[in-house]
């Protein structure tokens, strides 16, 4: 009779651990999604990024550009990149006042050089859409405000 019950128990164990693996996650799939903020080839400094997910809606993901213009969207803690499908990418650029930084061999505060049409905030627009995996996206910034 001990047997019999310790089979039956392990068989509902084992069962319950296969339901449980068998991919019933609530886990939102996410892409990896890196790229360079650009304006006539030239890295955007500082950049703030938005991935706003359209379809289906969701939470975003985020990042500011380095100094060369990277970027590497965060979701959320501990996990990096975007909702798989279609996004509003929010592109918003520092104004020259917030781009101060200390220049390691003199010490003094300087700014990163923009260019011309990036001197005051601006917000730009684009649509692109991330797929499972690794999402190189780049974004070409062109003079002036626009949606695209």
């Amino acid at each position: 009779m001990r047997v019999v019950r310790l089979s039956f128990l392990s068989g509902v164990l084992v069962g319950a651990v296969l339901c449980l693996c068998s991919g019933c996650s609530d886990a939102p799939k996410v892409g990896e999604v890196t790229g360079v903020v650009t304006l006539s080839g030239q890295p955007i400094p500082f950049a703030f990024v938005v991935f706003q997910p359209t379809d289906p809606p969701g939470t975003y993901g985020s990042a500011y550009s380095d100094a060369s213009g990277r970027y590497e969207l965060k979701f959320t803690e501990g996990v990096n990149g975007a909702l798989v499908g279609r996004h509003e990418v929010l592109v918003r650029t520092a104004t020259v006042d917030e781009l101060q930084l200390e220049d390691k061999s003199t010490g003094l505060m300087v700014t990163p050089p923009l260019p011309k049409g990036y001197r005051e905030r601006q917000e730009l627009v684009f649509n692109r859409e991330v797929k499972l995996g690794l999402n190189e996206i780049n974004l070409e910034l062109s003079e002036g405000r626009s949606r695209e």
